[in-house]
């Protein structure tokens, strides 16, 4: 049976049918990015489940296809066990505005487990990316806006028109859109947005400015938050038994647990000023990284070992993979297991997984040959609107569920369900029993609850969601409360804390009692005090956050958080003030975690605008002398401090006060030749002008047996200091080649950039020819940075001593634009003009180079040594190289002609979060990199090469996004056509040339990828 909207459907997608039919050249479309082969054709639902492989006693079952579903998105269920979903014609338009998109609603009315009844219950919609359902109506995420449709009597019809909760949603990549509306365990509305959608919400006088990050709404006040930020791309939230939330991220790796004011790892873009960002929690990775929907499965509907596990669409490996987790103190530990299912078809896409009122796993399949953003974005036409399907993994003959409401069901049978072992059960009675206690008049529920929480009778799981509900539904009860952040189980403390944060203002005992739980024994404890830290009224946050972080042992996120909640406090003198206080007072604890954030401390506070120069020499006095800071942290609180004086951060009567301060110590640490401090304070001292210290750091930087780090360290000094020695030092060390390993000449080269000094460009081609060939490009990399030197440079180019394509056209491009006319003259004379945009004729360079390399044979071993030489001063492969440009591990080789496209012809698809940026310094330099921090007082670019160069904003004449990649087009005529074989040997590797396991990339031709070594071979 259908439902009367069905037919509208229906003509919809007839016409789609005949209008969006591929033509003969679209049916000849190049492999899709991100698949291992070409595609299959596509299969009807039934053979694509005849297709799939699961484990043992499991069947996939079609529960809805085409044509009554197509193009799924987003899905949820309610509390009558409907599926809601959204569907999107429209992708992947850009434009906002009115569009033919829907939600749909099916049900199953017979029972017989697959969909009989569709309706439409919005329309007009635009690539909507996320639904939920709950406090009386549904929430659409169909940006720029989160729409709220009113549904009081859940009819299936909207009450009236859909209010805009929140708007400022960007559309920059329809990839990335806000999506995954979630209900968190605390009753708000949480949700993604990716890394290159940025997007502006503007509520009450608050702006927030973000890309990827989680957000969350409240569903009452329509408070919008941010919750944390960083990752990729993800597109699915899970929740732990715990109420921990998990994401899986696209590209970079795939599994992240989140916490509030949280700042996690970047695909790509800035990072917020002295970030400290937190990393994954995994170090293995599945087939490919392109994630899609993730949900934490709980449901006693599958056998013990299939249960509590993480559930991933992986949309590049048409499967579904899945992780195990394990405590690592306030965090967690992924752990692979074997995949849940395997599609064996390329067009399976699984947007989302959730767990059903029947206990069973559900997939949407979005089914589309094409996965990724090049694709839809080179032939939207292409793209497959007529598809899409949702199934049901089910265990032997677990039975349907069909004809319920929850919705309808007494307080006692929701009580009841809170303990299901269906996970779907106990989030659908939570939700509905917080929305009856927010609606008042239930006094004896709220009670019930309570007692809940306080029994270990009703069962763990129970006791979380009875109090979540509480939680979620308004204040507690200050006596209820307190008696949270006494109970024995870490996790209801913690969950107690987590409450006074979200409501703010709470009772004397209850502030008093958090303060206290700073020094729980717990992490998850600690952890969430340091978020409410600056959450709860009248907490003094700073001291409980240094509280916190004394009580730390070793902690993947926590010191990091505490962070993040710390450093924006530090804003006024007074502040700075406060903390030197704190740290000296008699009952202060400290910990190895709090002594190591000190640095960071010091690097925060040269930002502080009006702060004495006395505060920053009794800070950094405390740091160096304190009983309790052990010799790491002091030596990189020395490093931080002369890192500001290197930089043009710190000095003046700050630097004089510092030097006051700690220049007895440092002459008696430099008269013991011992000291372990010797380096570090010598480095200081010789920025503040010691001779002493001056002959102490070159005399280091000189020494081949001395640690590489402190070499580095003391050239940084020797150049900041400028001293008549210093050019002669570096020239000698860079004509040694057994004075230092090939990466530590190549970070002498950049250091040399920081040294304004005619000398440099005759010493660095005086040496050239002796460099590594890896090495070779940073110095070509610095000579471009000042006119001078990029004047000797094309000077020695035309006298035959540096080859011509040395230069590339990024470079060359960059050299035009110089001030210095007689400079950009001479390029003129030499390149003529170079185009400023794409060149379209790289589509014929491709061309000619497949026909090459359709005939070579290359060998992968070989091309590692290539990658190295000209690949590695900005990309990371497996680990080694910079991090500059994005990991190609897991990115841009989905396929070998994606692989050529993202060599050969860079500017085709350049992401926002990689276009360089170019800046004039009052100095005189150039300098092009990817900005990775921009703040008010200093921009931070990555280099190539990896070189991390802080520029204050004082120092800034000029600085503008470069309109092309920083990857040079011209890489054929930077290596042989014999290296490129090899190169792109290399890359065509799905793994390192000598695992015995690697295969090649889609499209690869069969014979290009020569003899590799053999398994436990030297070779």
């Amino acid at each position: 049976m259908r439902s009367k909207t069905l037919p509208l459907a229906v003509a919809i997608a007839s016409i789609l049918l005949v209008a969006i039919r591929p033509s003969p050249a679209q049916q000849d479309a190049p492999i899709p990015h991100g698949q291992d082969r070409p595609p299959n054709p596509a299969r009807s639902p039934e053979e694509a489940v005849a297709a799939m492989t699961v484990p043992d006693g499991f069947t996939v079952e079609v529960v809805a296809a085409e044509p009554d579903l197509v193009n799924p998105v987003a899905m949820t269920f309610d509390e009558k066990g409907r599926i809601w979903v959204t569907e999107s014609l429209e992708y992947p338009r850009r434009s906002p505005g009115p569009g033919q998109d829907r939600v749909k609603v099916l049900e199953d009315t017979d029972g017989d487990g697959r969909a009989d009844q569709f309706t439409v219950f919005a329309d007009g919609l635009n690539i909507p990316s996320g639904v939920a359902v709950g406090h009386g109506g549904v929430w659409v995420a169909n940006s720029p806006d989160i729409l709220f449709y009113p549904n009081a009597d859940g009819d299936l019809s909207p009450d009236g028109p859909p209010e805009v909760v929140v708007t400022g949603f960007g559309r920059a990549d329809t990839h990335e859109l806000p999506n995954s509306l979630t209900w968190g365990p605390d009753g708000w509305l949480y949700g993604w947005n990716g890394v290159f959608n940025p997007s502006r919400v503007e509520q009450d006088g608050r702006v927030y400015e973000f890309t990827c990050a989680i957000f969350r709404i409240h569903p009452i006040t329509r408070r919008f938050e941010l919750f944390c930020e960083g990752t990729s791309n993800p597109w699915g939230i899970a929740i732990d038994p715990e109420g921990s939330l998990f994401a899986s991220a696209c590209v970079i790796d795939h599994l992240w647990h989140l916490v509030e004011t949280g700042s996690y790892h970047r695909q790509g873009g800035p990072y917020p000023p002295f970030t400290w960002k937190i990393e994954s929690i995994v170090d293995h990775v599945h087939q490919k990284r392109a994630y899609c929907g993730i949900t934490y499965f709980d449901s006693a509907a599958y056998p013990p070992e299939y249960r509590d596990r993480l559930y991933m669409g992986n949309i590049h490996g048409n499967c579904i993979n899945v992780d195990s987790l394990s405590r690592d103190g306030a965090s967690y530990r992924g752990h692979g297991e074997p995949d849940f299912l395997s599609a064996n078809d390329a067009w399976f896409m699984p947007v989302v997984q959730k767990t059903g009122p029947d206990g069973c796993l559900y997939v949407l399949d979005w089914y589309d040959r094409y996965h990724c953003y090049q694709d839809a974005n080179r032939d939207p036409a292409g793209i497959d609107r007529l598809k899409g399907r949702l199934y049901r993994v089910r265990y032997r003959e677990t039975p349907r569920r069909c004809g319920f409401d929850l919705g309808k069901a007494s307080d006692d049978a929701l009580v009841a369900l809170l303990r299901s072992p269906n996970v779907y059960d106990r989030e659908i009675a939570q939700r509905v029993l917080t929305e009856r206690l927010m609606a008042g008049g239930h006094d004896p529920l709220r009670a019930r609850l309570e007692a809940i929480v306080a029994s270990d009778g009703f069962g763990r799981k129970a006791r979380m969601h009875a109090l979540w509900v509480l939680v979620s539904s308004g204040p507690l009860d200050p006596k209820f409360h307190l008696a949270l952040l006494s109970d024995e189980d870490p996790t209801i403390r913690a969950w107690g804390v987590r409450a006074s944060g979200n409501m703010g203002a709470v009772d004397d005992s209850i502030r008093t009692r958090v303060i206290a739980l700073a020094r729980d024994p717990s992490p998850d404890v600690r952890l969430q005090v340091a978020i409410a830290s600056r959450k709860v009224a009248g907490l003094d946050g700073m001291a409980t956050l240094l509280d916190v972080l004394g009580s730390s042992g070793p902690d993947p996120v926590l010191p990091k958080v505490v962070w993040r909640n710390l450093h924006p406090m530090l804003d006024r003198p007074e502040a700075v003030s406060r903390l030197g206080d704190l740290l000296l007072a008699a009952d202060r604890r400290w910990s190895p975690e709090l002594a190591a954030i000190l640095p960071r401390v010091l690097d925060r506070v040269s930002a502080v605008e009006g702060l004495a120069a006395a505060a920053v020499a009794d800070l950094a006095r405390i740091v160096i002398e304190h009983g309790e800071v052990d010799d790491s942290s002091r030596r990189a609180a020395l490093a931080s401090i002369a890192d500001q004086v290197r930089e043009g951060r710190l000095g003046g009567d700050r630097l004089q006060a510092i030097r006051s301060a700690l220049g007895p110590i440092a002459g008696r640490v430099l008269a013991d030749a011992d000291h372990p401090l010797r380096p570090s304070f010598a480095r200081l001292a010789a920025l503040w002008g010691d001779p002493a210290a001056r002959a102490a750091v070159r005399e280091r930087f000189v020494d081949p047996s001395a640690a590489e780090d402190e070499r580095r360290a003391s050239l940084d000094a020797l150049i900041a200091s400028a001293g008549p020695d210093a050019i002669a030092a570096i020239s000698a060390v860079l004509a040694d080649p057994d004075a230092g390993s090939a990466p530590f000449r190549g970070e002498v080269l950049a250091a040399l950039g920081r040294l304004d000094s005619p000398r440099v460009a005759e010493v660095v081609l005086t040496v050239y020819d002796r460099l590594e060939p890896e090495t070779k490009p940073r110095a070509i990399a610095l000579l471009t940075q000042r006119p001078s030197w990029s004047k000797d440079l094309l000077a020695a180019i035309a006298r035959g001593e540096v080859p011509g394509n040395a230069l590339n056209v990024t470079q060359v491009r960059t050299l035009l634009q110089s001030p210095d006319e007689e400079l950009a003259a001479l390029v003129r004379s030499a390149w003529g003009t170079v185009r400023e945009g794409r060149d379209p004729a790289r589509e014929q360079v491709i061309d000619r180079l497949r026909d090459y390399l359709d005939d070579a044979r290359g060998n992968p071993v070989a091309g590692r040594a290539v990658f190295d030489r000209v690949c590695a001063q900005c990309h990371q492969i497996y680990g080694e190289g910079q991090q500059v440009g994005p990991d190609l591990t897991g990115n841009g080789r989905g396929s070998y002609e994606q692989l050529l496209s993202n060599l050969l012809d860079p500017n085709l698809v350049i992401g926002a979060s990689y276009q360089g940026t170019i800046v004039a310094t009052a100095d005189g330099r150039i300098l092009t990199g990817l900005l990775e921090e921009d703040s008010d007082d200093r921009i931070v670019l990555r280099l190539q090469g990896g070189e991390r160069e802080v520029i204050p904003r004082d120092q800034i004449e000029e600085s503008r996004v470069s309109p092309v990649s920083l990857m040079p087009e011209n890489l054929e005529e930077q290596v042989t056509p014999a290296e490129l074989a090899d190169l792109i040997a290399f890359l065509c590797l799905d793994r390192p040339p000598e695992d015995p396991q690697a295969r090649p990339i889609a499209g690869t031709p069969a014979g290009l990828i020569g003899p590799r070594p053999r398994e436990g071979s030297n070779e």
